[in-house]
């Protein structure tokens, strides 16, 4: 089984964009679904920490 991927920083952030972008570009797989799914993820729970961290 895999890492779960977990974005920490603005960084990682924009690395996971980079991420999506060459999955999107890339031919399609299974694989790439769940990675996608999994940068979903990771990126809106890193978006919801960072809402309520300016609240």
């Amino acid at each position: 089984m895999k890492e779960p991927i977990v974005i920490h920083t603005e960084e990682d952030y924009e690395r996971a964009q980079q991420r999506v972008e060459e999955l999107n570009a890339a031919g399609e797989s299974g694989d790439k679904e769940r990675e996608l799914q999994a940068l979903a993820e990771a990126m809106l729970a890193f978006e919801l920490r960072r809402d309520d961290a300016q609240d």
